[in-house]
């Protein structure tokens, strides 16, 4: 337990990553000192849970643009005219028989929050407004550690090496990404299989099941007997944290190091999220 600023705490969540910060109620300011505090346990954790949360739209973007520039939540936004421009709904609620949000049920496999583009986010923010009775976890791998337990020889192998990464707008799973769609519908992007965080200096395993195409280079057969072994490398129990919601909840995580995936629930009860980005740098 690490005492800050003599008013809030910051408490490890699991062995794998995230920690707990207890004390701070967003929707009052929050002062310099306290929000350093925030972003060192942001980057020694990669994630950061606050509970008992209630705020409004605004007052999370202007939490979030403490972080850096927030970014409009979709390319595909017009679905939700009159929203506020930074806040996606994650959400299986309906109006007029019709999803009113994006991603709405099932689960969604491992992934990091737009590496199919030239800057992918570096953060994400989920606000927990309603949960169903069970199911519905977001789970974190640490890609940290799935670097540093890379085999040497694989490491060598790839070091230098580029993945493209392609994703068709609501897929989740990798079955359902199909790459060949209309170019308006999939943005792709080539980045390094090992990026190297631009705050930390660490370096992280930069690829995903659901988003990764293929390791630019080689042949397919070798991409794919490569790719298919990092991902079930990165899924190692050990590097995983598996969030069960309370509403209320405000999870902030590092896209730059960590992937993440939804668990199924329900499809007849209320899931509800407010989702923020945070724009980030080209990945070197």
């Amino acid at each position: 337990m690490t005492l800050i600023a003599s008013r809030f705490e910051v408490r490890p969540l699991s062995a794998a990553l995230g920690a707990e910060i207890r004390g701070v109620d967003l929707a009052k300011p929050l002062d310099d000192a306290g929000f350093t505090q925030i972003l060192k346990a942001w980057h020694d954790h990669s994630l950061i849970l606050l509970r008992g949360q209630s705020f409004s739209e605004d007052q999370q973007v202007a939490f979030g643009r403490r972080f850096g520039e927030v970014a409009p939540w979709s390319r595909f936004a017009a679905k939700e005219k009159g929203r506020h421009p930074f806040i996606m709904l994650v959400t299986n609620l309906k109006e007029n028989g019709e999803f009113v949000g994006s991603l709405p049920e099932g689960e969604i496999e491992f992934h990091s929050d737009g590496i199919y583009i030239e800057q992918p986010s570096a953060g994400t923010m989920l606000h927990a407004v309603a949960i169903p009775s069970r199911g519905g976890q977001t789970a974190f791998a640490n890609m940290y550690k799935a670097y540093e337990t890379l085999p040497k020889a694989l490491k060598t192998k790839l070091d230098g090496m580029k993945a493209r990464h392609a994703f068709t707008y609501n897929s989740q799973k990798q079955g359902e990404n199909d790459h060949k769609k209309a170019a308006e519908d999939v943005a792709s992007y080539d980045h390094p299989i090992f990026r190297t965080h631009p705050a930390t200096g660490r370096k992280a395993l930069y690829v995903n099941r659901l988003m990764t195409e293929r390791i630019v280079g080689l042949s397919d057969d070798e991409s794919r007997e490569i790719l298919a072994g990092l991902y079930a490398h990165i899924e190692t129990p050990a590097f995983i944290y598996e969030h069960e919601w309370q509403v209320g909840d405000v999870l902030l995580w590092d896209n730059r190091c960590l992937v993440h995936a939804r668990r199924d629930f329900p499809a007849q009860e209320l899931r509800l999220m407010r989702r923020l980005t945070i724009a980030g740098e080209k990945p070197i």
